[in-house]
């Protein structure tokens, strides 16, 4: 079960990195979660204190194999996604795990997975949620409260989460990878939209059809189908909703 043991922390300089420690000490169990008021590294640190959700959670997904990584992402972002819904939030995930309202982010995934041979031993998940943060100097993002203007007692939003978790972590124990990606997919910020990105070549329009199974962005581009790693393109600032 998720969240059956908590940790709550002040300040620390990553909770991913706090988790990283608990396992090399032998000193964690499968859904685990740390949670922090302040992070002081890593992207979490532009948070302010006691605002936002600051979260990693420890598990260890059976028989997922390491062609199957992807799951775990699309799995995080329907469980913020999920969440942000029910507050009335119409949020959308830009590829791969950025959760934006209105190409604003409002939610940052990280993810560390530990292989084993072909299977994932386990998994670090990495989750900040704007919450009640009003401001966001010259970043573009935007928070739970700027979109409600309802605050929102981040204990009670991070139970949420995990609830949203052990409910979509029996999908993906039983592999349920279909109706996942499905709904990853509807939920997917610019799906089928003519949108303006940057690859190798330089700028060029493109329309998002699909996303593979290892987590390829698939763009049609004068009806050629290429696909994308993170690191091979660039959603360019212009697109909105």
């Amino acid at each position: 079960m998720i969240g059956k043991k908590i940790i709550h922390l002040d300040s620390v300089d990553s909770t991913n990195n706090y988790v990283a420690n608990m396992i090399l000490n032998n000193q964690i169990e499968h859904g685990t979660v740390i949670m922090s008021d302040e992070q002081t590294a890593g992207k979490g640190r532009f948070s302010k204190p006691g605002e936002n959700v600051i979260t990693s959670i420890y598990l260890k997904p059976a028989n997922l194999s390491v062609n199957q990584q992807f799951y775990l992402t699309i799995f995080t972002s329907l469980c913020v996604i999920r969440l942000l819904q029910k507050k009335g939030i119409e949020a959308k995930i830009k590829w791969p795990n950025d959760i934006v309202v209105n190409s604003k982010k409002v939610s940052g995934i990280l993810i560390e997975n530990q292989l084993i041979s072909t299977k994932i031993e386990h998994s670090i998940i990495g989750i900040g949620l704007n919450t009640n943060q009003k401001e966001f100097s010259d970043l573009n993002a935007t928070s739970m409260f700027n979109e409600t203007l309802e605050f929102n007692p981040i204990h009670h939003v991070l139970l949420s989460l995990i609830g949203e978790m052990n409910q979509l972590f029996v999908e993906l124990e039983n592999e349920n990878f279909e109706k996942l990606k499905s709904e990853y997919l509807e939920n997917l910020w610019l799906l089928n939209t003519i949108s303006s990105f940057t690859d190798e070549k330089g700028e060029f329009m493109g329309k998002i059809i699909g996303v593979s199974e290892i987590g390829l962005l698939q763009i049609l581009n004068n009806n050629q189908l290429k696909e994308y790693n993170l690191k091979e393109l660039k959603f360019n600032a212009r697109n909105e909703f």
